[in-house]
């Protein structure tokens, strides 16, 4: 792979992986907080208070992701962080409720779709080296 096909691929990772995660933050979190996003907080035991709230938390986690995506793409750790997570928080939705990882989109296509993207973007990062100042 050239370089520069190297650094397309990576651009595209990147902007596809905040792309995801702006989104899912946004839109059906803190701007429409979607009944379905509280509802898997509720299936694993929340009031719907506590659950709204916590919809309104992962929403702005997910949207300050997004740019820190983008802030530390020549690093990494943003593509570490959703390779490890988003098996877990897939599992941890389908749990809340079965029936979600037969519908047709759902957890699990997510976790597969973005841990692909994250893999991309890990393999073609070229991280700096820290510099030597003597």
């Amino acid at each position: 792979m050239t370089s520069r096909h190297q650094a397309a691929a990576h651009g595209i990772a990147v902007a596809g992986l905040a792309g995801v995660f702006a989104y899912q933050g946004v839109v059906p979190k803190l701007w429409k907080r979607d009944p379905g996003e509280v509802a898997i907080w509720q299936g694993l035991g929340l009031p719907e208070r506590r659950a709204t709230r916590m919809v309104l938390v992962t929403g702005a986690a997910e949207a300050t992701f997004a740019v820190v995506t983008v802030a530390g793409r020549n690093h990494r750790w943003p593509f570490l962080v959703p390779l490890a997570a988003m098996p877990a928080v897939a599992l941890v939705a389908s749990r809340s409720d079965r029936s979600l990882v037969t519908r047709t989109f759902n957890p699990v296509s997510f976790a597969v779709a973005v841990v692909a993207l994250a893999g991309v973007a890990l393999a073609t990062t070229r991280e700096a080296s820290p510099s030597r100042s003597r």
